[in-house]
């Protein structure tokens, strides 16, 4: 074997370990970031996970429910984001402050805090994609700064907040829902009541979500 072929054997060799090595670490990240999620209630009609959100004290939930309803529909709903008060727990309030695209811009939310605590404001950007095939599409939503309107300057500003659908077709009458999500409110309101909002919500809202598919399903 001359010069050139061990050079080229022994890149090549290196090229596969690394690739190997890569593939290795990305299984260990995957599985260590699905063994955080524990179980946190399991019904008939849906399963909520709990884990801990990136750098906070506060959970982070995941929701997993079969429900009956089109596709279509669910991408109305969830596009019509300043009718999301309509269905979406403690949501009080969205306003459009800026559109960025037929399918993206940023909002204005106000969210409806329990007595004795004030209520608070977040300006959030999200973006709706639907997959090539129709079959499925993405929320994704999350904090952005952004100048808030002058009657609004003096509530209390969240500033950590997330959250993701993925919505898929089961069959021609089914679709999937998993959504994903966390808020700090911040200021006065405890942990603990945080995170309690954070397990008491997502079935409000899955029933509110429902409720409004039957009226999009009925245009």
């Amino acid at each position: 074997m001359d010069f050139c072929q061990k050079v080229w054997r022994q890149q090549f060799m290196n090229m596969h370990k690394c690739i190997a090595l890569s593939l290795f670490l990305w299984m260990g990240f995957y599985l260590q970031g699905q063994a955080n999620w524990e179980v946190h209630k399991k019904t008939s009609d849906y399963t909520i996970w709990l884990k801990n959100a990136p750098g906070q004290e506060i959970k982070q939930f995941k929701k997993e429910a079969i429900i009956t309803a089109d596709i279509q529909s669910a991408y109305k709903i969830l596009k019509d984001v300043q009718n999301m008060h309509l269905w979406y727990d403690k949501v009080k309030k969205v306003s459009l402050l800026k559109t960025i695209s037929d399918n993206e811009g940023i909002y204005l939310l106000e969210y409806d805090l329990p007595f004795p605590f004030e209520d608070r404001i977040a300006t959030v950007r999200g973006k709706i994609d639907m997959a090539a095939d129709k079959n499925s599409f993405t929320v994704e939503t999350k904090n952005f700064p952004f100048p808030i309107p002058a009657d609004k300057q003096k509530m209390e500003l969240i500033t950590t907040i997330y959250s993701s659908w993925k919505i898929s077709e089961v069959n021609d009458t089914q679709i999937k829902i998993i959504h994903e999500g966390y808020m700090n409110p911040g200021g006065n309101v405890p942990v603990w009541l945080t995170n309690e909002s954070i397990t008491s919500g997502p079935p409000k809202t899955l029933s509110g979500f429902k409720k409004m598919m039957v009226k999009y399903q009925a245009k």
